[in-house]
């Protein structure tokens, strides 16, 4: 799902519930299937057309597993299909390249129950070849190391979310327990 760059997402300290940004993303629900390479290109289309001229380019990419589906309008051969966790690397190379950064953010990468961690020729097809994992996959697709955040719980993605803030807005917050 895309939901247009907007501003009123947030009411004070508190999600706005009504901004359709929030709503978009509240009502995703998962269903095991994945493609990272149209999410980020996506992502960087919407950028393009509203995306202003004065600002850095930015995405944050969230997954909880390897990307196994690409769109059917592509061949059965194409890597969007064919090798799906590695196209979205690609396609993320190819964003970076242009001078977006890209965050991301891996949930339960590690997992094996279902295949989350398993990056296929679609749901249930042959691996990847060459084998890559989704973790593998993630940490390539975000702009550097320091930009990749692996198994947040879900309390820690407000402090990520946070930090990511933090970093885009130009402050740079050192914690090393002293004040």
């Amino acid at each position: 799902m895309l939901a247009q760059l907007a501003q009123d997402y947030k009411s004070g300290d508190q999600l706005n519930e009504g901004s359709r940004l929030v709503s978009t993303v509240n009502c995703v629900r998962g269903n095991g299937f994945t493609a990272y390479a149209t999410a980020l290109e996506k992502a960087q289309a919407e950028l393009d057309a509203r995306g202003r001229a004065d600002a850095q380019d930015v995405i944050v990419f969230f997954s909880d597993g390897a990307a196994n589906t690409g769109p059917s309008y592509y061949s059965s051969s194409s890597d969007y299909r064919k090798r799906p966790c590695r196209q979205g690397v690609n396609s993320a190379a190819a964003i970076k390249a242009r001078g977006t950064i890209i965050y991301s953010i891996g949930y339960d990468l590690d997992a094996q129950n279902g295949g989350a961690n398993t990056c296929r020729n679609g749901y249930n097809g042959p691996l990847e070849s060459p084998s890559i994992t989704a973790y593998q996959a993630l940490q390539r697709i975000a702009t550097d190391s320091a930009k990749f955040y692996n198994q947040p719980s879900a309390g820690q993605l407000q402090t990520i979310y946070t930090e990511i803030a933090a970093d885009i807005s130009g402050s740079r917050l050192i914690h090393d327990g002293l004040l």
